[in-house]
């Protein structure tokens, strides 16, 4: 604030003076007698002389102007709101990645500067228009492959004069043949009444500690089937799309400890909603539709083209799925399976109902024949079959249905139920040297090996339960492997000789014991090529 003064002028009051004039007369000396004269008249008096006029007073001078008071200054420009949503990076390739942007109020312009990680100056994109609720898609390309890059989010909220500019995040673009990278693993987080949110935390801070080139969620993350609401057992599905796109909205900002600098890849699970048994033929509105339109705005599954395969056939109410698709990173060959779009019925009822669909299984086939990668991983929620109707198990459910072949009783099913397919999936993995089937829904750690594949049961991330493994394992089927109890998260380390796969621990401080240390190593395994 600026605070002006103003002067008063002084005026000097002049005094003022008066002078008066005396007059007088003089006498003689006496005369002899004589008559008495007349009267000499008095001499007339000496007039006063005229009084001396006063001096006129000099005029006071004029009160000096106030001066102008200055101006005030313009108000600096507002600095913009620090952009307060989240970053969640998708689908990276040699030479590109998508970035999609949310923020619940905010409203402004988005750009990004980015470059190597190792170079001075920063490229930037054009301006785009962020609105509140709505997902903002950039892509990024023309990017040097197997580069690690540094980014910026720049945002100018509606109003404001100057720009804010997040901290540095990270990503490395697509490796190639030879080179060695981490990548990371979770399955059922869930977020009902038997997770914890602190405990899922701490392990999405312990995937960022591990810098993995990506990160992949086997399911049973959005619960849109089951849970309408995080955190609780009401068990109430999705009536709208409203509840499922607010379910979906605040699992993508769970991810959003991780998603700024590891890109995330999504794996239906059986509680998602996108199940064909719910989907009623040529009707829009119903809960598989809403979550895979659900997914479809909020996450950046990758779309078929050169760097990766899907499937090229748009569904006719919800057009490019995602919902399956392989790439190869490195010396391995990456393939997501989604048992559940084409099952029109439940596995409860029959194993068979459960499955792949001709068309994603002949796209399995292929792409697998087709890869001359040294290590091939498969990522699937739950066996195509599996066991007791609820799709449990590993390599004990393995024999069984389309998976497998056969049928509950053990004879052969496989020619009579799935005719002109070929053989079963298992049979299809051997055949083409699969290193690791890696499958959740069972909630905990078990690593088995069947005909030189491994299974691996990915734990739960969130578990409240940590002592549950030996119990679960009795009721799900496994008679074998290394069986542990959650939670965690995997991270398998990919290099030209070999394969490791960790069990990173979880646990919150005051949960941590001598023998309980968060981040602890509680198993690992490797594969060679």
């Amino acid at each position: 604030m600026t605070t002006t003064t103003r002067m008063r002028a002084l005026s000097a009051t002049p005094l003022l003076l008066a002078l008066l004039a005396c007059g007088g007369g003089g006498g003689s000396s006496a005369p002899e007698p004589a008559p008495v004269p007349a009267p000499t008249p008095a001499p007339a008096p000496t007039p006063a002389p005229a009084p001396t006029p006063a001096p006129t007073p000099a005029p006071s001078p004029a009160p000096a102007p106030a001066p102008a008071p200055a101006p005030t200054p313009a108000p600096a420009p507002a600095p913009s709101a620090a952009f307060d949503g989240t970053v969640l990076l998708g689908a990276p390739t040699l030479s590109t990645i998508t970035l999609k942007l949310l923020s619940a109020t905010q409203s402004g312009q988005i750009s990004v500067a980015y470059g190597p990680a190792n170079a001075g100056a920063l490229q930037q994109t054009a301006s785009s228009a962020l609105q509140p609720g709505v997902p903002l898609e950039i892509s990024l390309s023309g990017l040097s492959a197997d580069t690690d890059y540094r980014y910026q989010v720049q945002f100018l909220a509606t109003g404001a004069g100057a720009a804010s500019t997040t901290g540095e995040a990270r990503f490395h673009t697509a490796r190639g043949p030879g080179s060695s990278f981490v990548f990371t693993l979770q399955a059922d987080s869930h977020l009902d009444e038997n997770s914890s949110l602190p405990v899922y935390q701490r392990t999405l801070q312990n995937v960022l500690a591990d810098r993995p080139d990506f990160h992949i969620d086997l399911g049973d993350t959005f619960m849109t089937e089951k849970h309408s609401d995080p955190l609780v057992a009401l068990v109430d599905d999705a009536d709208s799309p409203e509840v499922v796109n607010r379910r979906y909205v605040y699992e993508r900002t769970n991810f959003g400890a991780i998603s700024h600098s590891v890109p995330l890849f999504l794996v239906n699970g059986n509680h998602e909603g996108e199940l064909g048994w719910l989907a009623p033929s040529n009707s829009p509105s119903n809960l598989p539709v809403w979550a895979t339109q659900a997914r479809q705005r909020y996450f950046a599954n990758p779309q078929p083209g050169i760097f990766y395969r899907g499937d090229t056939l748009p569904d006719p109410l919800v057009g490019a799925r995602a919902a399956y698709y392989a790439w190869t990173w490195g010396d391995a060959l990456f393939i997501t399976l989604d048992p559940y779009w084409n099952s029109r019925a439940q596995a409860s009822k029959d194993g068979w109902n459960l499955t792949l669909g001709e068309r994603q299984y002949r796209w399995l086939a292929d792409t697998l024949a087709s890869s001359t990668a040294k290590y091939k991983f498969i990522f699937i929620h739950n066996l195509v079959g599996g066991l007791d109707g609820q799709m449990r198990g590993g390599i004990e459910a393995a024999p069984f249905y389309e998976w497998g072949g056969k049928n509950a009783d053990g004879s052969e099913g496989f020619a009579t139920h799935r005719a002109g397919w070929g053989v079963p999936i298992h049979t299809l993995l051997v055949q083409h040297k699969v290193s690791a089937v890696f499958h959740g829904h069972d909630h905990l750690y078990v690593k088995q090996q069947l005909d030189g594949v491994v299974y691996q049961a990915v734990p739960q991330p969130s578990a409240v339960n940590f002592s549950s493994g030996a119990t679960l394992a009795r009721d799900y089927h496994y008679n074998s492997g290394t069986i542990q109890s959650s939670s965690g998260h995997l991270r398998v380390s990919v290099g030209p000789s070999g394969v490791t796969s960790e069990y990173v621990r979880a646990w919150l401080p005051s949960q941590e014991t001598s023998t309980r240390r968060n981040g602890q190593v509680d198993d690992r395994w490797t594969v060679t090529p």
